[in-house]
Parts: C-alpha cells; structure tokens; sequence
C-alpha cells in the first residue's frame, strides 16, 4: 500500500507530493502507518502535512474508508461518498472529527487522528487514508475534484484477538503484457506473477524469494517478493497479483520458476512453481516447414506418384 497521490483515481506512483490547479502542492509524512490497537483503547496518529506552494492554505481533513481494488493491484479504491463505509474493516468508524489546518507557504503542521477502537469490536484489520483537500470543496461520489487535489496517508489498524490469517496462492504463473502462457517466442519483458489469496481477518505483507531454473534443474538467479519499504499489503478477502520482471532467460529452451514465501505472525509458508518455454519465430516457422514438409512425405508424394505411374501406364497402352 503506498501513498494516495492524484486521486482522480488511486495512483501506484510512489511520491507523496501532488499539484493540484493553480500550481497547489501538499505532502504528508508518512505516506502509511501501521498501528496495533487493544479493544476498548486510542490511539493518536500524527500525519505531517506541509505546504510546499508559496501561497497559504486552508485544508479540511476528510477520512475515508477504503477496499481493494477489483484489478488486483494493489492501488485503494477509495470510497468517496461521506455518508458510506467500507461493508467490511472500516476504520472511518474508529476516526473522530478532525478541525481544519491553515498552512502559511513552506510550513509543516502535524495533525492528530485520534482512533478509538470500540471494547466489542472484532478482532482483524481495519484501514482507510486520511486525506488533505482544500476547505469548502464539495466530498462526495461526484466531486473529483476533491481527489483530484487532494493528497492523504493511508493508516491501517491492527486489532488483537481472534486472529485469522489464511494466505494462500490463487495462481502463479509467466505473463508477458500481463497475459499469462507456458509458451514465448522473445524473452523479453517476462514476469513471473503471484496472486495472493487473502481469506483471513487481517492485511498480510507476504515474502519470499521465487527461483529461476534452466532445463537441467540448475539456478539460474533468484528475486525477491515484496522487499519494498513498507512491504505491500494483500487486504482481506481480496487477491492482490505481484509481478516480479525476470530477466536472465535465455533465447531459446525450457526454464522453471519456484516461488517459495512466508506470511503472518507465525511465518507460514507457501510454495508454487511453473515451467515454460522460450522458443524464437524462427524455429517456429523451421519447425511447421519441417512438419508441413512430413505431411508431403507421407500423403501428397505417394499420391503424386500414384498419379504419375498412372499417366504412364495410359500412355504406355495408347501406343
């Protein structure tokens, strides 16, 4: 998960800052926070915001829930309407109001959220991004312009208790443009692609390491998943896909990839492989000639001189 920037739809762009109209700019720090809170307790986040424009700023601060995008990206489909929630984890419940901020140019204001976790609440994960847009515009599902400009950080919550944290692997495959195959005529631009299957009760930042291998079983080089700072999140009840760009494959010949991984508090594992194979246009096109030229052999040649004994026979008796 990674910062809200753009907003006019959720952006995968890892920067925190965003320019909105009239050359307008806000940044927040941090971009994410990870919090562990017990029932029945608060906590209070400190999200920094600084005007980096050269004219002040008004901001009101707007906490929306968020869910997993159906693309599998990773990128928060956030729920803009003010008077909905997330059917599931939201954290929007949990936030108390927040005041407006002013921001004179080049200033940095640290603003409180304050989230209290409810005593009956339910064990699990709970998240939603705490936004910054400009004062008295309009939130709601057809205002994106208050997305547009505005600029937030992403808070996701941990509440202890009846734990359930149940990974596992929806597919693992070699894609090239995203479409997955067992075949490639180039080795360029190849992924190997992991998708997440979160069934649990909490977001889980999967690892591990996924292994390429030539034809003999030898390695070839080894990538990591998820390495990133801070590491990616699967959200419940959805699948995330994680492409990891593999190069080192050569022109021609069959190759294998295992991915092996870790998640949760327990560090239980998966594990998946695939092979595939690389094999140029040229020895393509060598290889349906040579089986074109087969089918001649054995079903046009004998007819061909079939046809001519044929022929020679009929003139043979007309003489």
């Amino acid at each position: 998960m990674i910062a809200l920037i753009g907003f006019v739809q959720p952006s995968s762009a890892a920067g925190p800052t965003i320019s909105g109209t009239g050359g307008n700019g806000l940044r927040v720090s941090p971009v994410r926070k990870d919090v562990t809170i017990e029932p029945g307790k608060s906590e209070v986040i400190t999200v920094s915001v600084t005007n980096v424009t050269s004219q002040a700023a008004t901001l009101q601060t707007i906490v929306n829930d968020f869910t997993a995008n159906p693309n599998e990206s990773g990128n928060p489909a956030i729920i803009l309407d003010p008077k909905q929630f997330a059917p599931s984890h939201s954290l929007k419940r949990f936030v108390g109001p927040i005041a407006n901020v002013t921001l004179q140019p080049g200033q940095t204001k640290p603003v409180l959220v304050t989230v209290t976790v409810p005593k009956d609440a339910a064990a699990g994960g709970y998240y939603g991004a705490v936004r910054f847009a400009p004062a008295g515009v309009a939130s709601g599902p057809d205002q994106t312009v208050s997305l547009a400009g505005s600029v937030g950080s992403l808070i996701l919550v941990k509440v202890p208790g009846n734990i359930r944290e149940q990974l596992s692997i929806a597919s693992f495959d070699i894609r090239q443009n995203d479409r997955p195959s067992n075949f490639f005529t180039t080795n360029k631009d190849l992924t190997a692609t992991v998708r997440f299957q979160n069934q649990g009760n909490l977001q889980e930042s999967p690892f591990g390491k996924v292994l390429l291998k030539n034809s003999s079983g030898k390695i070839i080089t080894q990538f990591e998943l998820n390495n990133t700072t801070p590491p990616a999140n699967v959200l419940p009840d959805s699948i995330r896909k994680f492409p990891i760009s593999i190069n080192k494959v050569g022109k021609f010949g069959k190759y294998k990839v295992e991915g092996n991984f870790g998640y949760g508090a327990s560090g239980q594992l998966l594990s998946a492989s695939t092979s595939f194979y690389v094999i140029p246009k040229i020895y393509v096109l060598l290889f349906i000639c040579f089986v074109l030229f087969l089918v001649f052999l054995v079903f046009g040649l004998p007819r061909l001189v079939k046809a001519y004994n044929r022929r020679v026979i009929r003139n043979a008796r007309r003489r």
